[in-house]
């Protein structure tokens, strides 16, 4: 897999166990750089092209960016979408059976209950199990403790509901511990992930990464 960016001469392979760093000392290319990926993150135009082999992949499609540690929602439209599709389709497959006596339940709840008033009323006798999700307001569920612990479970949900294999993080090395940095590192290497972090200052480097500094001049500096 690599990161290519024609603009700021940047060829990046994404390694196998190994954590791409990209420390931007320039404040406007900094900028640029996260503004780039978080428009293509949402679908929109931008100078960073993913590919695999000779495969482009689509950035939104393939690519999670967190831009505050903080506010990674485990809940969001993409998570909510996905997980509502699968259990969707696992009703229809392994709970085939209990999801037609419901719907067989409901239907006669929903003609008692149009026998009460004066009006003439249609409904929908198909079952929509989404619906039902959403009625009753189905979703993961994160009791992490710690923001170490809040950052794996948050790459576990996007990986196994989402299917996402390659997460940018803004400026992480700046929130973590050098023991919980190796943790994560850990993690991401054992579920054969693929982890870029942005930072606007160089860090000192671990053992895990392979970093790359774009300099003031924009200068790039391969470590």
């Amino acid at each position: 897999m690599k990161l290519i960016n024609i603009k700021y001469n940047l060829d990046i392979e994404l390694i196998e166990n190994r954590v791409t760093i990209i420390s931007v000392e320039n404040p406007l290319v900094y900028r640029e750089i996260l503004e780039n990926v978080w428009n293509q993150i949402k679908g929109q135009e931008g100078d960073f092209i993913l590919s695999d082999g000779d495969k482009i992949k689509n950035i939104s499609k393939e690519v999670e960016c967190i831009f505050n540690l903080f506010d990674t929602d485990f809940n969001n439209k993409k998570i909510i979408s996905k997980l509502y599709q699968e259990l969707n389709g696992q009703s229809q497959i392994l709970l085939q059976e209990e999801t037609a006596k419901i719907n067989y339940e409901l239907i006669k709840y929903v003609e008692k209950l149009v026998m009460t008033v004066p009006y003439s009323i249609k409904y929908n006798v198909d079952m929509d199990v989404i619906s039902l999700l959403k009625m009753y307001n189905v979703e993961i569920s994160n009791a992490s403790d710690s923001l170490l612990e809040r950052i794996i479970e948050y790459i576990k949900v996007m990986n196994q509901i989402c299917y996402i294999k390659t997460f940018i993080f803004v400026d992480l090395k700046h929130y973590l511990k050098i023991d919980e940095l190796h943790s994560l590192y850990e993690f991401v290497f054992y579920q054969k992930l693929n982890l870029l972090i942005v930072e606007p200052i160089h860090t000192s480097k671990l053992e895990e990464e392979k970093c790359f500094i774009i300099d003031k001049d924009l200068c790039i500096i391969d470590i």
